[in-house]
């Protein structure tokens, strides 16, 4: 497990802030978490949060994409960078001696990205393949769809990719725009996990950002998720199975049995062979190779989906099973033998997830930027240990009742 022996919470003048902790890697992870995502796009913009992932790195109005790149590659660092509906974040891994420079190329980054047309029109047309190819993948595209129909005129419901005809209808000067609006320091957290001093580390982020990036236009609050009708919908797909997700509405970020949330997530559909579905379709029946459930939680609202894969003619007995499963927890919630072993498998896998550098320092730049604070590894664990089968039952009774699950199906 990754070893924390200091931390440090700051923020800098021009309001952003500051995570650091200390751990035992020869290698740094610092990375630059903006509190911006796809449901902060403007009307008639969507995808662009994406594209302005991509454009970060290809030159700013001092260096060139290869000069960035090389900056970094030549000394054995990674770069990369993602984008979510809430937040955008450019990372970088490197050599705890070098970790000066990432900072520099991190500054150079937010500060200075050049956003040139040649770029724009190039990486647009590489994001309209990314789309592409996606659609070619059944599995991964179901889960975007059901969003979008469940947060249905809602703007939690935009593609994170966006569209080919929003791309092709967007233009540079949308970008540039988008980004000065947007990407400001006060949105800006900044995160570091590595074996750096982090007297010096905060010196370095000192040195590099305490410029300010504002824009007079303030960005537009998010408009609360109030929920929408119940859907069954079926899209025809070129495809060798039956593709089903099942969702409702779940506890948001900030709900008090969010933890509780987790739990039941990761017994009914998690990774591990003992999660009950997997037991009861895959394990005892043989009904589906790929059965899962997932648990997102926005600022907002939650989303809890289930999703398998079959032949058509086993479908209903799929979704028979799935009901059942849902009934007993709903009725029973877990013996206390199954309480205990299931939260001591979460507990296992939060150990696992803090051996992740990478994930380590996204989920303390997340945490700061939500709540605040960052919960030590001790506190999330008693968090985890608090949870009651009569919270695993009043969840299920909320989230998981057959009744109330909307469907989509790929034939």
């Amino acid at each position: 497990m990754v070893v924390v022996d200091k931390e440090i919470f700051f923020e800098l003048p021009n309001k952003t802030k500051v995570v650091l902790s200390k751990s035992n890697s020869l290698v740094s992870y610092i990375c630059l978490f903006v509190n911006v995502g796809t449901r902060d796009e403007p009307l008639g913009c969507s995808g662009v949060m994406h594209v302005i992932e991509h454009l970060l790195f290809k030159g700013t109005k001092t260096r060139s994409y290869f000069e960035l790149m090389a900056l970094i590659e030549s000394v054995g660092g990674d770069m990369n960078a993602y984008t979510s509906k809430e937040e955008t974040c450019i990372y970088i891994s490197i050599q705890n001696q070098y970790l000066e420079r990432a900072v520099d190329v991190l500054h150079d980054i937010f500060y200075n990205s050049d956003f040139s047309e040649q770029e724009f029109n190039k990486e647009r047309e590489v994001i309209i393949d990314e789309i592409n190819s996606y659609k070619d993948t059944p599995s991964e595209l179901i889960f975007d769809e059901f969003e979008e129909l469940f947060f249905n005129n809602h703007e939690l419901a935009a593609n994170i990719l966006g569209t080919e005809e929003s791309l092709q209808q967007m233009n540079v000067d949308d970008v540039r725009d988008v980004y000065s609006k947007r990407y400001v320091s006060e949105r800006l957290i900044i995160s570091y996990v590595g074996g750096v001093d982090l007297d010096l580390v905060l010196s370095y982020i000192m040195n590099y950002f305490t410029a300010l990036r504002k824009n007079d236009e303030c960005v537009p609050l998010r408009i609360n998720f109030t929920g929408n009708p119940l859907f069954a919908k079926t899209f025809k797909r070129e495809t060798y199975q039956t593709h089903c997700m099942l969702g409702a509405q779940a506890p948001s970020m900030y709900a008090n049995d969010k933890t509780a949330m987790v739990l039941l997530n990761n017994l009914l559909g998690g990774t591990s062979f003992n999660a009950l579905l997997n037991l009861s379709l895959r394990e005892e029946r043989g009904l589906t190779y790929n059965i899962e459930s997932n648990y997102t939680a926005y600022t907002d609202v939650g989303i809890c989906t289930i999703y398998f894969g079959t032949d058509e003619d086993k479908v209903a007995q799929c979704k028979t099973v799935i009901f059942d499963v849902c009934n007993s927890i709903m009725e029973h919630g877990l013996s206390e033998q199954q309480l205990i072993m299931y939260k001591q498998q979460l507990v296992g896998q939060l150990a696992l997830s803090f051996d992740n550098y990478v994930s380590l320092m996204i989920s303390n730049a997340k945490s700061y930027m939500n709540y605040d604070k960052v919960d030590s590894y001790e506190e999330i664990i008693d968090k985890i240990e608090s949870v009651t089968n009569n919270q695993i039952i009043d969840l299920a009774q909320s989230v998981l009742n057959p009744k109330s699950l909307s469907c989509l199906e790929y034939k």
